[in-house]
């Protein structure tokens, strides 16, 4: 009898749980759907951009919401890494002595100069405000070392409006000493859409090609791994600007012309035939030779590398190569030399 009223008592408490205990939960499902009606019928009543803002402070951005800018400039590495052929003489960086342009290549030493970078954006809807922009030089050659000139601000438009392209401006007194150097224009942006194409370099040398044409580039290893490095040239020049009007025909991936992206591991790219190293080799009659051919340098190690360049008898007048240094993981640097012969 006695476990009987025991049992009696435990299912007694069960139904008064059961009874009373959904009551509390009843009450604050009541209580928040009446909080909720009167944020609505508030949000209701503010003006329409106030009524569409988010609840939260913290709200994650869609991408389609997000514009982001994409100040460039002509990359060298950048074009390379997509298969691209390339010259040092760069298009977007140029060089001025009291407001007149000068050659690169006939620079006097201890002068001071005006670089003068011309900065793009590949945006039509993100503008840059305030970008900052840093120049300094190399000696001669690939993977040398950096020399601080200065830093400027621009305000950089979309592509199309105003401001654009933007125009940065660095005095620079050339070293006292006579040698050949290649000066750098980098940028960064902290909401980049592709911060690869920020960096350009302008590397030109005049020799004259008396027979044969001579000159000497600095190889340095810049990494921190041991490199065997090796070199091409080639003839590569920028073509000149297709008519707008005038688009360029289809082409089939299966041509042959397209190449792997390093920045974009997967993507395949199409490389126009105007833009590939393959179309623009070192011309019939010329010989080049590098002294050494191939180089194997460790760590911050560097060595002279000497160019011998021998154009055809019959050659006269000016031609522009290209002579890049790579290894194993890719592009390292280069530069590019006018030969003249009158």
């Amino acid at each position: 009898m006695g476990l009987f009223k025991r049992l009696c008592a435990l299912l007694l408490a069960a139904f008064l749980a059961i009874l009373y205990g959904w009551i509390p939960a009843l009450i604050a499902l009541v209580r928040e759907l009446i909080r909720n009606c009167r944020l609505s019928k508030a949000r209701r009543d503010l003006p329409d951009r106030q009524g569409k803002a988010a609840a939260s402070p913290c709200v994650p951005i869609s991408d389609p919401a997000l514009k982001r800018p994409d100040p460039m400039i002509y990359s060298q590495f950048y074009l390379m890494s997509q298969g691209l052929a390339v010259t040092w003489d760069n298009p977007d960086i140029v060089l001025e002595r009291n407001g007149a342009p000068v050659s690169s290549g006939d620079l006097l030493p201890d002068t001071e100069y005006e670089i003068v970078a011309r900065i793009w954006n590949n945006s039509t809807e993100a503008p840059v405000i305030g970008l900052s922009v840093e120049f300094s030089f190399l000696s001669f050659g690939a993977g040398t070392v950096s020399n601080f000139i200065g830093k400027t601000h621009v305000n950089l438009g979309v592509k199309g409006g105003v401001d654009h392209p933007a125009f940065a401006r660095m005095k620079w007194r050339t070293p006292a000493q006579v040698g050949h150097y290649c000066l750098r224009t980098a940028f960064e942006w902290l909401d980049d859409l592709n911060p690869y194409n920020n960096l350009g370099q302008e590397n030109t040398n005049v020799a004259e090609a008396h027979s044969p044409a001579e000159f000497t580039f600095t190889l340095r290893n810049d990494d921190r791994e041991r490199h065997a490095f090796r070199f091409e040239v080639d003839a590569y020049t920028i073509p000149p600007r297709r008519d707008c009007e005038r688009k360029p025909p289809p082409r089939d991936v299966a041509d042959g012309d397209v190449t792997i992206s390093r920045l974009r591991p997967g993507t395949v790219l199409r490389v126009p035939a105007e833009h590939d190293r393959k179309h623009h080799p070192l011309p019939a009659g010329w010989t080049v030779t590098f002294e050494p051919e191939t180089v194997v340098l460790a760590h911050d190690q560097s060595i002279a590398v000497k160019v011998v360049v021998v154009p055809p008898d019959d050659f006269v007048g000016s031609r522009s190569l290209n002579f890049n240094a790579f290894h194993e993981h890719g592009l390292a640097g280069g530069v590019t030399v006018e030969i003249k012969k009158n």
